[in-house]
């Protein structure tokens, strides 16, 4: 079985090092290769960068295509939050030809649990500026009679390679020093609690400092991560049963990912998922990933 995970860039790897970590805990009845496809064109431009939504989806369709043709997964996670709500444009009915799911499902249900148990928080989404600009997590919430004066929208434009290309957060703490701020000024009065959504893969890897800028605002605050729950997700979606199949895990990008995210993803991955990060160090440069 070959899983296909994909994502504008490495932020996504963080969902197939939890989901190696997952399947290692047991035997898997046939052997298993997650094959991690990143998307993004080059290391300096990916899809938030382009100059409009058609550009997107014509772009995306096009990576679907040969990600297909080359790599024939039997099932497709999209971690990508951005790729995650284009796919859900009639445009992709056609690259619909295997199992496919988003991380966006995921998020929507970690921020339905954390209202259940807080029904009174406010919810801060912190995202792309494509994710925003979608806006499915906020159409999704009022959908489900969340008032709208209890939640808000934040774009945190550079903040992805801010994280990739500087572990120790510093970088990601100058640009959340604005951001954060900005997401609170943004509530008709600053709630008592709040649920603060990681809507880019990348910003898990940094929850940490999320959390800290937040709690000297908002006390009560409870910072959601999607990202382990998505590989939880995967696992059950797929099933698994005892047996002796083996794992494996393959890192493929249309460009040479450079050393600095490479550094930085090796300590953010830690030893839960030598696989993936053996990969990564290991990862296959296949520029026939936008072949037209």
């Amino acid at each position: 079985m070959r899983i296909g995970i994909t994502d504008s860039g490495v932020g996504g790897l963080s969902v197939c090092a939890a989901l190696e970590a997952l399947l290692r805990r047991g035997p898997l009845d046939t052997d298993v290769e997650i094959v991690y496809l990143n998307a993004a064109l080059r290391d300096d431009y990916a899809y938030n960068a382009m100059p409009d939504r058609a550009t997107k989806l014509r772009t995306f369709a096009r990576f679907l295509e040969n990600a297909y043709r080359r790599y024939r997964p039997d099932h497709l996670y999209i971690a990508c939050n951005s790729l995650s709500v284009l796919f859900r444009d009639p445009f992709f009915d056609s690259q619909r030809r295997v199992p496919v799911r988003g991380i966006v499902r995921t998020g929507l249900e970690a921020m339905r649990s954390a209202l259940r148990a807080q029904p009174d928080a406010g919810i801060a989404v912190f995202a792309t500026p494509t994710t925003v600009a979608e806006g499915t997590y906020l159409a999704a919430l009022l959908d489900e009679g969340l008032e709208d004066s209890r939640v808000v929208q934040q774009a945190c434009p550079s903040l992805p390679d801010a994280i990739s290309n500087d572990h120790s957060g510093g970088q990601a703490r100058e640009l959340l020093q604005r951001f954060v701020p900005e997401a609170l000024a943004q509530f008709r009065t600053c709630p008592d609690r709040l649920i603060a959504f990681l809507g880019c893969t990348h910003y898990g890897y940094q929850a940490g400092v999320f959390e800290t800028l937040l709690r000297d605002r908002v006390a009560q605050t409870t910072v959601l991560n999607p990202n382990p729950a998505a590989a939880e997700d995967i696992v059950a979606w797929l099933g698994r049963a005892p047996g002796n199949g083996r794992l494996s895990v393959r890192v493929v990008s249309p460009y040479r990912i450079p050393q600095k995210p490479m550094t930085s993803l090796g300590r953010y991955l830690g030893a839960s998922a030598p696989g993936t990060v053996a990969a990564l160090r290991a990862a296959v440069c296949d520029p026939g990933l936008y072949d037209s």
